[in-house]
């Protein structure tokens, strides 16, 4: 298994309010993405944080045999969420912050991959013939789209496209979603913020990624963002499961 992964500010942001985090154990890998959002250096400072508890919470309990993944993205989130509004109470300029989070959790002994999400960071699997996005936007648009009050096409193009209806920092009580797949040879998996999403659709990103491979693929889509206006920050994370080294 190898993973590759990059973060840019796009070609409009004055700071990359994005973050990142890898973090490979001996039975568990965890993989985490993290957009945020508010003034000043808020966005950065939430992300921040929040990867900062999940990384802690993953270090101090994925050793004990008694580890649960689901318990633990909920919970690591959780506690993410309550730092975050805490130190958004001690600093005014701090007021609002929060932060979207997508985590891949994978078992490595039993090749099961779970998934977390608040926002609309996402995380794809890919397979040898197609690209899935495995979780679900927190967007006033995709509520639309999920009522039946707008097209697919009319989402890409609404001009509150870009609200968040879910956000890690922004409610007492997060509800998380969590997602379980059964990862099979060959498959990668993509961890994204809305950066990327924003300029490519899955079809590029499907085809970029089986025409460069996994490691060149990841300069490669940031290129493309930015080609196509880099109007937000940009971070991705791929993981290629495969055992093999791949030619």
């Amino acid at each position: 298994m190898r993973v590759y992964f990059d973060t840019n500010k796009g070609l409009l942001r004055e700071n990359n309010e994005d973050n990142l985090l890898v973090n490979e154990a001996k039975y568990y890998s965890l993989y985490a993405v993290a957009d945020g959002m508010g003034g000043h250096s808020a966005g950065e400072v939430a992300s921040m944080i929040a990867l900062n508890a999940i990384k802690d919470c993953f270090e101090k309990s994925e050793k004990d045999e008694k580890f649960k993944v689901p318990k633990f993205i909920n919970e690591s989130i959780q506690e993410a969420n309550i730092i975050i509004r805490e130190e958004a109470s001690k600093n005014i300029e701090y007021t609002g912050m929060g932060t979207t989070v997508t985590m891949a959790v994978i078992d490595l002994s039993l090749n099961i991959a779970y998934i977390g999400n608040i926002g609309d960071s996402r995380t794809y699997i890919l397979k040898s013939d197609a690209i899935k996005q495995i979780t679900e936007d927190h967007t006033y648009v995709h509520e639309l789209y999920r009522e039946g009050k707008i097209t697919v096409d009319e989402a890409k193009k609404h001009p509150k496209r870009n609200v968040i209806t879910r956000a890690v920092g922004s409610e007492e009580i997060m509800q998380v979603d969590i997602f379980e797949i059964e990862l099979e040879e060959n498959d990668i998996i993509l961890l994204c913020s809305d950066g990327l999403t924003t300029h490519l659709s899955d079809e590029i990103i499907f085809s970029t990624i089986k025409k460069y491979g996994c490691e060149k693929s990841v300069e490669k889509l940031i290129e493309l963002s930015n080609d196509s206006g880099g109007t937000d920050n940009i971070t991705l994370i791929i993981v290629d499961t495969n055992k093999e080294v791949r030619k």
